[in-house]
């Protein structure tokens, strides 16, 4: 019990921390600042209403010196109270964005510190990923949000003093405010239900607005014919999505509207009791001018409370989920681990690999007993679906076996630290990113600390065949930004330089497929001897030619690496694969063939099957 007790306080301590530590430590003069001006506009507009009295029954009495008293008081404090509040919302906006910034760094940190891709390929943590994403401002907001409700609770406490003081009834008003705060308390509540069901429909709506809006797909949309029935799609789940959602908002509205109607029932009750007090002599005219301003202010700071109360209610929901992420990446951390041998000299194992997608039962490797020798090249073939991708995602420890092991030298690849696995690891994908970055730091990117190494990027450039792109070829120096590149059908001619900006911006050059392909090839080289090499059919975009050239260039650099590296490729063109050492033939999560490119011809299986009917296309 006593366990259980602190890991609740630690829980609360850590959430607080999110809520409010992450703008003190991002501005903590500005945070002091927006404390000091939300206490003085609090106070300031206490005391004008006071003045208001001061200034009437002055009048009344006709005494001069209470005039004066109550017009320096308004004269001061009105003005006042208004400068701090529009000072403090300033403030407060940019401690906002300043903790907004913390938070995206935090959350990126996050999201990529976590060693596995679970997180992104499963949709209950996609959704908590993108509930975050999209509340993030609101979460950052929380410092605002609190000084906004500390703001209001002061002027609503002083505020029901004062009307204490000239009819203790009085007090009864400020405190029917409880009515709409609750009210709007299980509105919020309402809402957020209604957001976490609808987040995968809304999540699907962005996908296909991204879809009919941008560059990349517009070309075959418009070949197949499909916008408008995209467009279609989108609209009706956007009226679906919306008719859940203003169901949901009718219900909340109608919740605050009860609280709002019992709030203005006493207002107008207390309103109606005072004038009949000061008809009858009880309350002097003052009293009432007071009465009415304060519980007009009284008004304001319970909407303007209830307001800020939902917000942070919705931040403390944000932030639970921040902490769900700090546990899951935490949970997923396997600890130092052991490093990674600096060289092979055997290779990496296989033993028994079996995996399953977190969250499915469909298991999609089977019982896979491999050895991939040290200094080999692997090819790595079979129909689609056939567990490639997923055996590459292993070797790089992306996800761990469900059940087997990998070994490399014989060392579990479970205990090595995965960082230091994928500092021994690089590669190439047929999903690779497209860096809208210099061309330099695009290609230099696959080796960070040489990302500024002119030499070591010139080099990967040259061993990925891209050398015809820069300017001068990769044999010298490389030009500045002042390469010509190509029109708008995106072909970039030659001699573009390291520091040409790439990527659909001003002053930035457009590539071709294949170009981006050789890129994203030359940044899965700067590594030097690494381990593993992986190509996921890297080389879509390639023609036949340049892709049998550029794996011959990776078999012969491994075998001229002393035995160090092992380069597998992931491809369908059976005129490159039959060059490997090592070919593997998969078929439904299990590997059905093993062998050289004439011991696999031999068999008469299924790779000869496969090869027979490509050439037989060729032919």
């Amino acid at each position: 019990m006593a366990e259980a007790r602190s890991r609740r306080l630690m829980r609360r301590l850590r959430r607080l921390d999110i809520l409010f530590g992450t703008a003190w430590r991002a501005a903590p003069l500005l945070a002091t600042e927006c404390v000091l001006a939300a206490l003085g506009s609090s106070l300031f507009m206490l005391a004008y209403p006071v003045g208001f009295r001061a200034i009437v029954d002055g009048a009344i009495a006709h005494q001069p010196g209470r005039i004066v008293t109550g017009l320096v008081i308004v004269a001061v404090a009105f003005p006042g109270g208004w400068a701090l509040q529009l000072i403090g919302g300033a403030l407060n906006s940019k401690m906002t964005d300043m903790g907004n910034l913390r938070l995206g760094l935090r959350m990126g940190g996050l999201a990529t510190g976590a060693p596995f891709l679970e997180h992104f390929e499963r949709p209950e943590y996609l959704t908590e990923i993108d509930t975050l994403r999209e509340r993030r401002r609101t979460l950052a907001g929380a410092p605002a949000q609190t000084l906004g409700m500390i703001r209001s609770g002061i002027q609503f406490v002083g505020a029901a003093i004062l009307l204490a003081l000239v009819w203790p009834p009085l007090i009864v008003v400020p405190l029917l405010a409880i009515a709409p705060a609750l009210a709007d308390r299980k509105a919020a509540r309402v809402e957020k239900r209604s957001d976490d069901e609808l987040a995968d429909p809304r999540r699907l709506l962005d996908d296909l607005f991204s879809l009919a809006s941008s560059a990349g797909p517009a070309r075959e949309l418009r070949t197949f014919g499909v916008t408008d029935g995209l467009l279609a799609r989108h609209a009706r789940l956007g009226d679906e999505v919306n008719a859940k959602a203003l169901r949901a908002a009718h219900v909340a509205a109608l919740w605050e509207a009860m609280g709002w109607i019992l709030y203005a029932a006493g207002f107008g009750a207390a309103i109606v009791a005072l004038v009949l007090r000061a008809a009858h002599g009880d309350a002097s005219p003052g009293a009432v001018v007071e009465v009415v301003s304060l519980l007009r202010r009284a008004q304001r700071q319970v909407s303007g409370a209830t307001t800020s109360a939902g917000s942070f209610a919705t931040a403390a929901t944000t932030a639970d989920r921040l902490l769900w992420l700090e546990d899951y990446v935490a949970g997923q951390a396997p600890g130092a681990g052991q490093p990674a041998p600096a060289e092979l000299s055997q290779g990496i194992s296989l033993d028994h690999v079996g995996f399953s997608y977190p969250g499915q039962q469909t298991p999609v490797l089977r019982d896979v007993c491999l050895t991939l020798r040290a200094g080999s090249t692997v090819a790595v073939v079979g129909e689609n679906g056939a567990g490639k991708s997923t055996l590459i995602k292993l070797l790089t420890g992306m996800y761990r076996p469900t059940s087997g092991r990998i070994t490399v030298d014989g060392q579990d690849l479970a205990g090595i630290s995965p960082q230091q696995w994928r500092l021994a690891t690089t590669g190439a994908f047929q999903d690779f990113v497209r860096f809208s970055m210099p061309l330099g730091d695009s290609v230099g990117a696959g080796d960070l600390p040489r990302i500024d190494d002119r030499e070591a990027v010139l080099g990967a450039i040259r061993r990925a065949g891209a050398q015809d792109l820069v300017a001068g070829g990769a044999d010298g120096e490389a030009g500045g930004a002042d390469g010509e590149a190509g029109g708008a059908d995106g072909e970039a001619g030659g001699g573009l330089g390291l520091d040409t900006l790439l990527g659909p911006y001003v002053g930035g050059r457009a590539l071709s497929g294949g170009q981006w392909q050789r890129l994203a090839l030359a940044r899965g080289l700067m590594r030097d001897r690494p381990l593993l090499i992986v190509l996921d059919e890297p080389t879509a975009s390639l023609d036949a030619p340049s892709e049998a050239a550029l794996f011959a260039s990776y078999r012969d650099a491994a075998r001229n690496s002393a035995g160090a590296t092992i380069t597998v490729l992931v491809s369908h063109r059976f005129g490159t694969v039959h060059m490997a050492d090592q070919i593997i033939v998969m078929d439904d999560g299990q590997v059905v063939e093993s062998g050289d490119h004439q011991q696999l011809i031999d068999q008469h299986g299924m790779y000869a099957e496969l090869f027979a009917l490509q050439a037989a296309g060729y032919r």
